[in-house]
């Protein structure tokens, strides 16, 4: 009896995750983050060919983290860091990691700048909050942005985490994720995603430049 339970067990387990397989791969998630994972490829390829670039003919990598740490405070510069993560996210983070590379405790500095986009989403979870509550922002938003809504109507936290990890605009999708009523307590831990990603990009980056 206790076999056949386990079986059956399996049996259900099994059936659950085919029905969310290819609930995902007809809604087009698998392709998207695909199309996503190209991206960083190229992101880190680029980021490669300009320090090649800058390493040859205009000035070395390494001294550009030294040269911004000597014409911009610091709190400046993490506040500038902290608005970019928490409304518009326009500005890719892995500028900022370049910025603390020369840094005493690099990674150290990286899970503060992880930590700082993190609470930026949720800055910007409740500003879409706010939004939610202005009928006529409301409208433009939703039309502006259909496409992302549509995707977390669909793909619900795992595009959270697509967001946290690969080339999306994260203070956008948060800002949505706000308008949408999305759960706040599923988004802070889907947000820790936010904070991995800093790492691992820290460790693609400095292996390439």
């Amino acid at each position: 009896m206790h076999f056949c339970s386990m079986k059956r067990q399996r049996r259900n387990i099994f059936n659950s995750f085919n029905i969310y397989y290819r609930y995902y791969k007809s809604s087009g998630l698998y392709s998207f983050v695909l199309s996503n994972f190209i991206k960083v490829i190229i992101i880190i390829a680029v980021i490669i060919i300009a320090a090649l670039i800058l390493n040859t003919f205009i000035i070395k990598i390494s001294d550009i983290p030294q040269f911004l740490i000597e014409n911009f405070p610091f709190y400046i510069v993490l506040l500038f860091f902290l608005l970019s993560e928490s409304f518009m996210g326009m500005i890719p983070p892995d500028i900022f990691i370049l910025w603390v590379s020369e840094m005493p405790n690099f990674y150290l500095m990286v899970g503060l700048l992880g930590v700082i986009s993190y609470v930026g989403g949720f800055i910007a979870y409740f500003l879409g909050a706010l939004i939610r509550k202005i009928p006529k922002v409301k409208v433009r938003v939703e039309k502006l942005y259909a496409s992302h809504i549509d995707k977390i109507k669909k793909w619900g936290g795992i595009f959270i985490v697509i967001a946290a990890l690969f080339p999306l605009p994260y203070a956008i999708v948060c800002s949505l994720a706000g308008l949408m009523k999305f759960p706040l307590v599923r988004l802070t831990y889907l947000g820790i995603f936010r904070i991995i990603r800093f790492f691992l990009y820290a460790m693609l980056i400095i292996q390439a430049v």
